[in-house]
């Protein structure tokens, strides 16, 4: 899990980072009080944003609305000392996540953190470094984005993740995406346009006619 923390508190945020490396999450921190590479880190990917919103050059709220434009399946934690209930209805109004107050308890972002993402783990399926499929929602996402495919196109995708690591045969997949047989031509085609569709790395395989399956 990639996470980008902003805090203007260079011993919290060497807490922070530490810490939660530790654990094994993969953190990128902001600090200092040039805080413009914030606005531009929105570019980038990452499953989880800590923002303290009272920063000296940054409206931390701001900040939360446009990368809730740009990263709508990423999640947004506020930290901050400012317990103003106006402030937090906004925080939350704009998009955010969870609203936690300092001072806190480095085990409760942790939990928080688990009980956020469990639900999103249990149906997200990493089938390459930039791309992951959801399970529950039937999409394919490209660094955060989601990758329109045509109906037939999310169908083929649907049943090669379910049975990721598998070979399914041309048979179970004709019937699924035309719900008869059909001829191998078109299998063939669509599963070329799925691949040219497909951002991420080329991960559909042939197998000896047999059928095609993704294995990573």
């Amino acid at each position: 899990m990639k996470i980008f923390l902003v805090e203007d508190n260079e011993e919290l945020n060497h807490y922070m980072t530490e810490a939660l490396t530790k654990i094994g999450y993969k953190v990128v921190s902001c600090i200092g009080n040039n805080f413009d590479e914030a606005f531009n880190i929105v570019e980038e990917y990452f499953d989880l944003y800590l923002i303290d919103i009272n920063l000296p050059t940054l409206n931390g709220l701001e900040l939360v609305k446009r990368i809730k434009a740009k990263r709508a399946t990423s999640k947004v934690f506020i930290i901050s000392g400012d317990d103003n209930i106006n402030t937090i209805l906004k925080a939350y109004d704009l998009g955010c996540d969870d609203y936690i107050k300092k001072p806190f308890d480095l085990r409760e972002i942790v939990v928080k953190i688990d009980l956020k993402f469990q639900e999103k783990l249990e149906n997200k399926v990493k089938i390459s470094d930039d791309c992951f499929y959801d399970k529950k929602k039937k999409l394919l996402f490209h660094n955060g984005k989601i990758v329109t495919l045509t109906n037939k196109e999310s169908i083929l995708l649907n049943i090669l993740v379910v049975n990721l690591g598998q070979i399914v045969s041309n048979e179970t997949i004709e019937k699924a995406v035309w719900e008869k047989k059909s001829s191998n031509g078109h299998l063939r085609q669509l599963v070329s346009k799925l691949k040219k569709t497909m951002p991420c790395e080329n991960i559909i395989h042939n197998h000896s006619s047999q059928g095609y399956g993704i294995i990573i």
